[in-house]
């Protein structure tokens, strides 16, 4: 499992390490800068001969591991290295000032940031701020971040980009905005997030040398990223007996008068993943646009003046249900919302429309007997907790597990870096973060694809599953393409057969 931790727990875990593993903390960040060292010479192979590396270092920790690579990268001689530090050398101590003092003796000067030389790097090394930084960066270190940002090379963080928030991926201010990141023992939160992924880069994780298995019992994690390998075990190849119903029987309660695409999508992706059957249940004037559109769905008329009786007799028998699709916000559609919440003992996907409506009733989302799946966006989830976009997008970790206690739900929130979190404070993050999947209708496609998924997995898995699968079709596209734009939400649905077959290798 690729765990994730936090500020604290990392910070604790280097404790441990050295108090339990008996591995002193010198060699530790001997273990980190080496690690980095040997990446960075990779990337500089790449550029030149004898690159030019600029190493600018703080007065912490994380200016100690570019100490340690600048000697490492200068003992193999295959770089140009010029070393900068940014504030007062009189203010290093500890493990930081003993690998200065061992770079000095190696015969490796530093100076004052020099903002030419920086620019005119191959490759420019962020060891400016670790993760424990939890202010604004202002005058010498901002500027030294802006000549960083301004350089021609390649920009590789360590640890972290400097002046992002550890915990949760916040620009501080200004922060370095890196191609790749080296971080170390464990990636830490903010970098699997919308902004994380903008100054991040590439994420690369540098091991440090200690057997964790008793450390991680005490730290615990933050989160962990959702893999390939997990969602591979979770599928199982068919038998040939196998018989629609029990592929599952999707009911999506979506669609109206004008809006019948979304509903049309997320049955489409539910069939598309490996589900049976997808009956879509839409209000009597929504029916006439889909019989003209639909083949393999089926339809089914929910009536305005018997809401409770057209939604019983639909969801009898089904193995999931889907609610919100383009359904719309009348007071038809919150009785229809009210009735499900109540009426519904299978996994429930509560999506878009149903998401605002439910939002205004949290003691009968709370209490609904069905397992129930979450699918919002920042917008949807502010709603539902009342609180602004901007305060979800701040720390989207707090606000999902928030969210999964409060209503006693799995909550995706959906966004660069979808978060997937259960009641019980567990939360898995998708590894990817792929601007093709910024389309109309690419939730809808998300949400048929994990109500497929719960046929044969519990709602946790299915939604983990979803995320993947979903996020996997956006990188097969791409590689397809070649772009970073133009796909269309049905054409996710349309790779989902062929990301499920990558899985399985059929």
């Amino acid at each position: 499992m690729h765990l994730i931790l936090n500020r604290t727990q990392i910070r604790e875990y280097d404790r441990l390490a050295t108090a339990l593993c008996k591995v002193p903390s010198l060699i530790l960040m001997e273990n980190a800068g080496r690690g980095a060292a040997e990446f960075i010479a990779q990337r500089g192979a790449r550029q030149s001969a004898k690159p030019k590396v600029a190493i600018v270092c703080g007065t912490g920790n994380n200016g100690g591991d570019g100490f340690v690579v600048a000697r490492h990268l200068a003992a193999h001689d295959e770089a140009e290295i010029a070393v900068f530090l940014v504030g007062d050398a009189q203010k290093i101590s500890g493990d930081a000032k003993v690998n200065l003092e061992a770079m000095l003796a190696s015969g490796i000067l530093y100076t004052s940031p020099d903002a030419e030389a920086i620019r005119g790097a191959d490759i420019v090394v962020d060891a400016l701020f670790g993760t424990g930084l939890d202010r604004a960066v202002t005058g010498d270190a901002a500027a030294a971040i802006a000549a960083m940002n301004a350089a021609e090379g390649i920009r590789i963080a360590l640890d972290i980009p400097s002046g992002l928030d550890a915990d949760t991926g916040a620009v501080l201010g200004v922060a370095v905005k890196a191609a790749h990141t080296v971080t170390f023992a464990y990636a830490k939160p903010g970098l699997y997030t919308p902004e994380g992924r903008n100054h991040a880069g590439d994420i690369h994780v540098v091991k440090l040398g200690v057997p964790d298995k008793k450390i991680l019992a005490t730290t615990g994690h933050a989160a962990a990223l959702i893999a390939r390998e997990t969602i591979a075990a979770n599928l199982a190849l068919r038998e040939a007996k196998t018989y629609k119903h029990k592929a599952g029987d999707i009911l999506i309660v979506a669609g109206s008068a004008g809006k019948t695409g979304a509903a049309k999508l997320t049955a489409e992706a539910a069939l598309k993943t490996g589900a049976g059957l997808a009956t879509v249940c839409t209000w009597s004037d929504a029916l006439p646009a889909f019989e003209k559109e639909t083949k393999e769905i089926m339809l089914t008329d929910l009536r305005r003046e018997a809401i409770a009786a057209s939604l019983g007799a639909a969801v009898a028998k089904r193995s999931a249900v889907v609610i919100g699709p383009g359904f719309g916000l009348d007071n038809d559609a919150k009785t229809a919302v009210d009735f499900v919440l109540g009426a519904v003992d299978i996994p429930l996907i509560i999506d878009a429309d149903a998401l605002t409506l439910a939002a205004a009733m949290p003691e009968a989302l709370r209490n609904a007997r069905a397992k129930k799946i979450l699918t919002p966006h920042a917008g949807e989830l502010a709603r539902l907790l009342g609180v602004t976009a901007a305060a979800i997008e701040a720390d989207r970790y707090q606000a999902v597990a928030r969210a999964a206690a409060l209503t006693q739900a799995i909550v995706v929130l959906k966004g660069a870096h979808t978060l997937v979190a259960a009641p019980d404070g567990e939360i898995l993050v998708s590894a990817e973060a792929n601007p093709v999947l910024a389309t109309a209708g690419s939730g809808d496609v998300l949400a048929g694809i994990i109500a497929a998924f719960t046929a044969q997995m519990t709602p946790f898995e299915a939604a983990a599953a979803g995320v993947y699968v979903h996020a996997a079709a956006g990188n097969l596209w791409q590689k397809h393409t070649r772009s970073d734009r133009g796909m269309l939400a049905g054409a996710i649905a349309a790779l989902v057969p062929e990301v499920l077959g990558n899985l399985l290798s059929i």
